[in-house]
């Protein structure tokens, strides 16, 4: 089968957990876009951030992307930043079906508080005030998010989001 699906959403929605359950059950090749931006520069994704900066990260996550999307099939898990930057999101609306998966600021906090030390983009901001950061967030980035091709809600458990994308993915070409 050949199929070319992008994932997006704000970290936590799942895209990386459900993306490689989808990928398996669908028989296509999956990547998760931090990874492959770690083995094209030879840096994780939070030390580039940390040491280079989020302007080069977006930088090589561009790059990285245009090389995934050139494949003839795959599950890409995108970074939840990725459709917001440069032409990311028409240029992933033009190669690929694009799945937003749709999260609550409640359910992407209470996903997020036990990890928050291995996603620099979060560290630093107190427990208390996480909800409200994510939702600022989501607010800026829903104009990008909006875009996809299908939107999914992605705030229950893994076995049930699956369920429905392959339902909603058996109809979409």
């Amino acid at each position: 089968m050949q199929k070319k699906i992008v994932l997006l959403g704000y970290m936590g929605s799942g895209k990386t957990t459900i993306g490689r359950i989808l990928a398996n059950e669908m028989k296509l090749p999956f990547w998760d876009l931090d990874e492959v931006i770690g083995q094209m520069f030879g840096m994780t994704v939070p030390y580039m951030i940390q040491k280079k900066g989020e302007i080069f990260f977006r930088e090589c996550e561009q790059k990285a992307l245009n090389v995934v999307l050139q494949n003839p099939s795959y599950i890409l898990a995108s970074g939840g930043g990725t459709p917001c930057y440069y032409d990311n999101i028409d240029v992933i609306n033009a190669h690929s079906t694009s799945i937003y998966f749709q999260c609550s600021p409640t359910t992407l906090s209470q996903r997020l508080l036990p990890e928050k030390q291995n996603r620099p983009l979060i560290a630093d901001i107190e427990d208390d005030f996480l909800s409200e950061y994510i939702a600022k967030h989501l607010f800026e980035r829903m104009p990008y998010y909006q875009k996809a091709h299908i939107t999914i809600d992605a705030n229950g458990d893994v076995e049930s989001i699956v369920s429905k994308l392959l339902e909603k993915l058996s109809v979409h070409p």
